[in-house]
């Protein structure tokens, strides 16, 4: 299990964890009509999904991509975040996607798991049938 601090959102999501180890610009990186991410040369999809990533960086514009993300329902079912940022946080609650932030690194092990986010508690727990491996990109 791994606890973090709810900025926004309650109840529990379940979901794919998608995790990746580098930083994305929700202005450059995101798709927010298609609900993709762009890594490494990949195409990601976060639509529906547990997102989890170290932290965001870029620019003002990002809070918008994260409310497109939601006006076409392509948003992910909550964001993890180790670092905060202060544009990621009002993206969220712009786009009333929950977030957890200050969550250990560590479960950037995990994707593909599905994994249960309780924003009441601020915890993410982890299926013990899951092995840790690597992020997705």
């Amino acid at each position: 299990m791994f606890k973090g601090n709810t900025v926004h959102g309650n109840g529990i999501v379940s979901g794919e964890l998608i995790a990746i180890n580098s930083p994305i610009s929700f202005l450059g990186d995101v798709d927010g009509i298609r609900g993709i991410i762009k890594v490494k040369g990949m195409e990601i999809s976060i639509a529906g999904k547990v997102f989890a990533l170290p932290y965001s960086t870029g620019s003002t514009v990002g809070p918008y991509v994260m409310y497109q993300l939601a006006k076409y329902g392509k948003a992910p079912l909550a964001i993890l975040a180790a670092k905060p940022d202060t544009l990621m946080l009002v993206g969220s609650i712009m786009a009333n996607i929950p977030l957890i932030i200050n969550i250990p690194e560590e479960i950037l092990n995990y994707s593909g798991c599905v994994v249960e986010v309780n924003l009441n508690e601020s915890t993410v727990l982890i299926p013990d049938e899951c092995k840790a491996s690597n992020a997705t990109a």
